[in-house]
Formats: structure tokens, sequence, C-alpha cells
């Protein structure tokens, strides 16, 4: 698995809609690529445990949005999708991908939404993991809360550990291993916390137009031309079931719904072989 960076690396091109030079991993291969897009708060270290099980001739490819682990922050707080689905386009051309298979998650579904709608020749199919259009104020609240919960310092990699443990308590113990190990960054006062920007989550002064946003997803799903997976956490907060079904309504007649019942919204922590089988099945043959 190589490491390294895409896009503009000087400091003085990262203000807004500048380049950011984002740090991503390649697993390589022959076979089809497949990008895979964290969740707020998470960074691609997320993906360990499903990449890890995937057939080995898959291009396995990951990376951190901006604010995210390994990845600069935006000096100007330019965290909104549109900026963030810009990376994703800079990611393909960047790595020379012509068309490759989608996988995102939570705030990154939103983001692989906008870019399936606006770069539809460069998608096989897109996977959507418990991530919807319908932002409403609850689902944004909780998962406001559950990464502000871990927004905090900690005197240990293993009180973190511990922590993301009590969060995720059916996860594998090498997932939340490798999300302890990449998800923080030491302090000068010997403490550590998140490596995530806090201003991802935005302020109290800049309230998100989540009715507009929803509005924007809605009509880019609707625009989606490759098969579509919806795979949904059976115990999560975030995406409900009527809403799940409503998106498999917007998209080709050839996507599927998947429910995965002992997950929540973090379905590839807490159902990595799940979700694995899933993607694997769907990947082989989207159509």
């Amino acid at each position: 698995m190589s490491e390294a960076v895409f896009g503009g690396s000087d400091p003085a091109t990262l203000g807004r809609g500048r380049a950011l030079a984002l740090s991503y991993s390649d697993r390589g291969g022959e076979g089809e690529p497949v990008v895979f897009v964290h969740g707020v708060g998470h960074d691609r270290s997320v993906w360990a445990g499903v990449i890890g099980a995937l057939p080995p001739s898959l291009r396995a490819i990951s990376l951190d949005l901006r604010g995210h682990g390994a990845s600069p922050w935006s000096l100007d707080g330019d965290y909104d999708l549109v900026s963030h689905a810009r990376d994703l386009a800079r990611l393909f051309d960047d790595l020379g991908i012509e068309r490759a298979h989608l996988v995102a998650h939570s705030l990154g579904g939103n983001v692989a939404t906008l870019f399936a709608a606006a770069h539809p020749e460069r998608l096989r199919s897109l996977v959507l993991v418990d991530t919807g259009p319908a932002l409403d104020a609850a689902a944004v609240a909780h998962v406001a809360d559950e990464v502000g919960d871990v927004l905090r310092s900690y005197a240990s990699v293993g009180e973190y550990r511990a922590r993301l443990a009590r969060m995720h308590p059916n996860a594998a113990g090498a997932i939340l291993d490798g999300l302890a190990a990449t998800g923080l960054v030491r302090r000068l006062d010997g403490r550590f916390e998140p490596a995530l920007d806090p201003g991802v989550l935005g302020t109290e002064d800049d309230p998100a137009d989540l009715d507009g946003i929803a509005e924007d997803l809605w009509s880019a799903l609707r625009s989606v031309a490759c098969p579509v997976l919806v795979v949904r956490g059976g115990q999560s907060a975030v995406l409900g079931a009527s809403v799940a079904e409503a998106m498999l309504d917007a998209v080709p007649p050839s996507s599927r719904l998947v429910t995965l019942d002992g997950a929540g919204h973090a379905v590839m922590i807490d159902d990595a072989p799940g979700l694995v089988s899933s993607i694997r099945d769907f990947v082989a043959s989207p159509s």
C-alpha cells in the first residue's frame, strides 16, 4: 500500500477555492479502481478492514478529505460539499483514473453524489454507505454530537482507543487499533487530540442551509447514471428506512438497497464483513 499526496502543494495556494495537497493511499493492482471516501471525523484508515478483505486484484484507493487525517486544513474554512467534490475530481485526474467504482460514507457520500452527477462518465458504480440527501436537523445533530464527543484531548492513544471501543462495541479490534493509531496528533504539552480541523463542523454563526443542501443532493442523486448500492445500518440514527427506499426510487433500476441489521451509522466499523460482502457482490456485477 503506497501513500502519497496529490493536488497543489504550494502553501500560497491553500486559500479559498484553491487546491490542497491531500493525502491518499493506493494499494495498486491491475483490476478496476475502487475509490473510498470517508465521513466527517474519520480518515482513510476507517476503510482498512474493508479494503483488506476485498479481492487483491482490485486497485483500492482511499483519501483523507481536507481538514481530516494527514490532509491539510483549509485556511479559510473551505469545507463545503462542492470543494470536497472538486478535490475528488482532482484525485481522479492526478492518478489518471478514467473510470472507477466509488464507495463513500456519510459526508463522503454527499460528496460522491455531487461528483457522480457532475462526472457520469467516470463512474462504473456508486456505493453510498449510510448516507443520503435528507439532512434533517436531528441526523445532523447526531453526527455532530458523535464527532464532538471525541473532539477533546487525551492523555494517551490507549485512552482514545478505549473511547472508540465504547462507541463501537461490535467492531473488530484491528479496525479500532488502526483508527486510534492514525486519528490523533500529539500536542506540544504531550497530550493527544483528533487529527481534525474543528472548522469542519461549522459554527453557530454560520449555520448550514439544510433545506438547500438537501434539495441540491436530491437533484444530484436523480442525475446519477451508474448503478447505485445503498447500504444502510439497521441501527443508524442518520439514514432512515423510508429515506433509503426513496433514494432507490431516484436512481437507475439496476440499483440495490442492503440493510445490515447489526450496524449503526459507521457501517464499515460496526460490520466490516457485511459491508465487504455487499460491495464485492455489487462491484462484480453492478448492473
